[in-house]
């Protein structure tokens, strides 16, 4: 689908509308005057092409030339006979910023400005609007792939209409009486895909039967508080008057070529969402047009976007656990499950004093820690680990270590125990004591032998 305006550097002029299309436009100033600034040559499909020179434009017709720039930019072309030169503007000079100065310096005379559809574009070509002896007539062009144009009168009704072999279309229907400004719209289809939308104001009423209001846009800048209002008109008109939020002003048009004028009107401290900006052209009192169009706010402020409230994350303790009772520690190690360097999440053990140490964890989520119990008993079966996130608990776990300390005896102690139960035989029972510990009568009658 085609668009008029793509580059945000131009986004001011985005929502204005050219009757019948700039290109057609543009191409009938070549008939009206004899401009140096245009040249009309052959292309190389053998169709004749409007060419603008940009030393001419920029010296005689700046109007023309910011016209060309602010709605044709994506589509204009750069030639340079001379250099065998054919390129398009934006690619061109974006990326050969240092090449164009030097063509711009030295061959300024010898620049000129096409525009030139892409050929992967599917749409419209040009639209042209007139209105005579109270019939509207409605031709254009469209890109080779267009099967089917529909256009949707003002009162609702549709016309379709199949492009003839050269890509041309054209209608013709009834005016609509009204004193208000009307408006077609017209849709370009490849098969049953809509790849085309434009809105083409047709004369009809009181509209005098060539447009006055030809190209108006209103743009409002929403830090300076400034609305600036232009157009191009038909020079029938001899003034402009701009009406916005009962703020009225008028303005006079200038030539830009033969039957085409130009106007501009500024306003100082205009907010936005007071409705739209009314333009009235009037000649020798009489009010020749009139349009309400929709103001373009640009710099609009930021909003302030609502931080999304984060989802709390899902924590998991896994680990081990091992007591050593010959040096009196018992190691904890493990994991905590969705953790991340970013949280603010801590890891706290319940050591054998019965207070909370924190634990350190790493950029992985995992940890290690010796906890001592030495003088102290320790009977628990297992180590508390939480988590906590904000003063809030969010995961905890208990880590089985094996058999309590308190149930296990060391080598020295198993040593002792025996000694002492080795003192502890009875004195009254001296045979059964030397028979337990592997004596008998013999072994005496041979001491008493001896």
């Amino acid at each position: 689908m085609k668009k008029y305006m793509t580059r945000p550097v131009l986004a001011v002029v985005a929502a204005a509308t050219i009757i019948g299309g700039v290109t057609p436009l543009l191409a009938n100033a070549s008939t009206t005057g004899s401009s140096s600034a245009i040249k009309v040559v052959m292309n190389e499909e053998g169709k004749q092409v409007t060419r603008y020179n940009l030393k001419e434009l920029a010296t005689n017709d700046p109007a023309t030339l910011n016209l060309l720039l602010k709605t044709q930019a994506d589509h204009l072309y750069i030639v340079v006979d001379k250099l065998n030169l054919d390129v398009k503007m934006q690619t061109y000079i974006e990326q050969n910023e240092a090449e164009w100065n030097r063509i711009y310096k030295e061959y300024y005379s010898d620049i000129y400005l096409e525009v030139r559809f892409d050929e992967t574009e599917q749409g419209f070509v040009s639209l042209t609007p007139e209105t005579k002896d109270s019939t509207t007539y409605l031709k254009g062009e469209v890109t080779d792939e267009v099967t089917k144009v529909v256009v949707v009168k003002p009162n609702g009704d549709s016309i379709e209409v199949v492009p003839t072999a050269n890509d041309s279309f054209s209608v013709s229907f009834a005016a609509t009486v009204s004193a208000t400004p009307q408006y077609a719209t017209v849709k370009a289809y490849v098969n049953d895909k809509l790849v085309d939308t434009r809105e083409v104001r047709i004369n009809s009423g009181t509209v005098v039967d060539s447009d006055v209001l030809i190209h108006t846009q209103a743009v409002l800048d929403s830090k300076k508080g400034e609305l600036k209002v232009n157009g191009i008109v038909n020079l029938t008109a001899g003034k402009v008057v701009v009406t916005y939020d009962g703020d009225k002003r008028g303005a006079g048009v200038k030539k830009l070529w033969d039957g085409v004028g130009s106007y501009s009107v500024t306003m100082k401290d205009v907010e936005a969402d007071k409705g739209k900006v009314l333009i009235e052209v009037y000649k020798d009192g009489k009010k020749l047009d009139s349009e309400s169009v929709d103001l373009l706010v640009v710099n609009k402020p930021d909003k302030p976007t609502k931080p999304e409230t984060p989802k709390p994350a899902q924590y998991k303790i896994t680990g081990t656990a091992k007591l050593d009772a010959k040096d009196k520690e018992i190691e904890v190690e493990g994991e905590i499950a969705g953790f991340s360097k970013n949280q603010k999440a801590k890891l706290y053990v319940i050591a054998p004093d019965g207070k909370k140490h924190e634990v350190k964890i790493d950029d992985d989520g995992e940890f290690e820690v010796e906890l001592s119990y030495k003088n102290r008993s320790y009977s628990a079966k297992s180590v508390h680990l939480e988590v906590v996130v904000d003063g809030k608990v969010v995961a905890q776990a208990d880590i089985p270590h094996g058999t309590p300390v308190n149930e296990v005896d060391d080598d020295k102690d198993k040593d002792k125990k025996k000694k002492d139960k080795d003192k502890k035989h009875p004195n009254g029972n001296a045979y059964g004591y030397w028979k337990k510990h592997g004596h008998d009568d013999d072994d005496n009658d041979d001491r008493d032998n001896d």
